[in-house]
């Protein structure tokens, strides 16, 4: 587990969280449209640069590392710069890697409790590739897909930029749910273990769900100890109300939030638009301040060109790392 990085004063907000030199998942959240795949994929620019070895991952149902790049990026991994890969994970990869990685346990498990090869024959279906795409075993195989790619050791540094908002909250929360559940089913199966009795050279059913449970605690374990979260926001109502949401849940699941950007902000040049802009946004910029409680936060201006490509990207990140109080991790050694 990292050192705990602790500020001192009352209610700090990362209070109990990573030491950040400790911590090499850094997740970037916040509502849809806000401007998290660009400012992740700027401060990934910038520490790969720096000569960090950077995974760039993007779970968001309709990627835009593409655009962002300016480069052609999909389900392999696709090296974008010297010590900068990226990869966009889609939910068919993700079903395949779950009937690759835990088909033939699932497969184990059903024998006990059915006629697997005449079901598949009578329904034309290949039932692993249908319970691969349920939803809470889609969410955690990417979750431990993720956490592998860190603790794999290859990358220093891995940013994944996160669906919107609500997807996150459910992803993260999914190893406590699928814990709990599988506890129980460890004992289901246990008790049909009991009345079928064991088959020769099948494993225990009990033994097989208790695996599982244990891997998912050990993936919630790793989110919680390891994960620093960066909140991207712009000055919105709906954005500012969901921020508040969004970051109460990540606090009161143990995730350490590490900072916010505000985005897309109107600054006063005597034009009539951006200063009635400018204007509105002021009491929603306030209330992001105070959301921040002493979160160090980057205020990114308004543009009405998009940033596209490496050099744009870099000094974003340049300007992201410094405002958030992290322009040191491209200097820091791996231990």
């Amino acid at each position: 587990m990292g050192r705990r990085n602790r500020k001192k004063g009352a209610d700090a907000p990362w209070e109990g969280g990573p030491a950040v030199t400790d911590s090499r998942l850094f997740l970037f959240g916040g509502k849809g449209g806000v401007g998290k795949t660009t400012c992740s994929a700027a401060i990934a620019v910038k520490l790969a640069a720096d000569g960090l070895k950077t995974l760039h991952i993007t779970t968001d149902m309709a990627p835009s590392l593409s655009d962002v790049y300016a480069t052609r990026i999909g389900e392999t991994l696709t090296r974008v710069a010297g010590n900068l890969d990226v990869i966009e994970i889609s939910q068919d990869q993700i079903a395949r890697i779950w009937k690759d990685k835990f088909g033939a346990d699932f497969k184990e498990i059903l024998e006990h409790l059915l006629d697997v090869e005449g079901l598949q024959q009578e329904g034309d279906l290949d039932l692993l590739d249908y319970i691969g795409t349920a939803p809470s075993l889609r969410e955690e195989t990417l979750l431990d897909f993720i956490v592998e790619m860190v603790r794999g050791g290859q990358y220093q540094r891995v940013i994944w930029d996160t669906a919107p908002a609500g997807e996150t909250l459910k992803l993260l929360n999914m190893p406590r749910l699928m814990r709990q559940h599988l506890k129980a089913g460890a004992k289901v199966y246990e008790a049909v273990d009991r009345l079928t009795g064991k088959v020769k050279h099948r494993r225990n059913l009990g033994s097989i769900m208790e695996e599982w449970v244990v891997r998912s605690e050990g993936i919630a374990r790793y989110l919680e100890d390891n994960t620093l979260f960066i909140i991207v926001t712009n000055p919105e109502s709906l954005v500012v109300s969901q921020a508040e949401r969004v970051m109460a849940s990540l606090r009161g699941a143990g995730f350490s939030l590490r900072g916010m950007i505000i985005n897309r902000i109107a600054v006063k040049d005597g034009s009539e638009f951006l200063d009635r802009m400018h204007r509105r946004q002021e009491p929603y910029i306030e209330q992001l301040q105070t959301l921040a409680n002493g979160l160090p936060v980057a205020y990114l201006p308004f543009l009405l060109d998009e940033i596209r490509g490496l050099a744009p990207l870099w000094s974003l990140g340049e300007k992201l790392l410094e405002d958030l109080g992290l322009s040191f991790l491209g200097k820091c050694e791996e231990g």
